[in-house]
């Protein structure tokens, strides 16, 4: 039972460990698309499952932004296929979304987390404005890291 212990106690350690670091604005922000570039906004939903799990989404190996449970980031990105998930060093099968978006327009992505025994599996699904409009503007502003790609949203404090 003690050996028990000590692997479930280590497995946490290294799961948090591990965690996306999350800093907020204090205030929202929510730019207008831009004529030559796709605007893209995600948003973390809320709940008791998963609330801990943090993670960094990417694009290839191009990170940009990182999610914690009722946070939003938004990005600006050419025209054409993309795809998002989570950073390699938490990948998951289905931890993803591709999208085909095009410039001038605005597109919200919703991130959902099934929890699972070390961490949590986060789902990607393209919503309406409608939907996301929602909930989006309760959402914590996730303040871009310094050393983020030009990619990632600019309006840090």
């Amino acid at each position: 039972m003690k050996k028990l212990s000590v692997i479930i106690i280590s497995s946490l350690i290294v799961f948090i460990s591990a965690c996306a670091s999350v800093d907020y604005s204090h205030k929202a922000v929510f730019p207008e698309a831009k004529p030559d570039q796709a605007l893209i906004y995600f948003y973390r939903t809320s709940g008791f499952i998963g609330s801990t799990y943090r993670f960094n989404v990417s694009e290839g190996d191009q990170l940009v932004g990182a999610m914690a449970q009722d946070s939003y980031f938004y990005l600006f990105t050419e025209a054409g296929e993309h795809t998002y998930g989570i950073s390699a060093q938490y990948e998951q099968e289905g931890s993803s979304i591709s999208m085909n978006v095009q410039a001038g327009k605005v597109y919200y992505v919703r991130v959902d987390v099934n929890y699972q025994v070390l961490g949590g599996e986060a789902v990607f699904t393209e919503v309406e404005q409608a939907e996301a409009m929602a909930l989006l503007p309760s959402r914590k502003y996730v303040v871009p890291l310094e050393r983020a790609s030009s990619y990632y949203n600019v309006h840090a404090e």
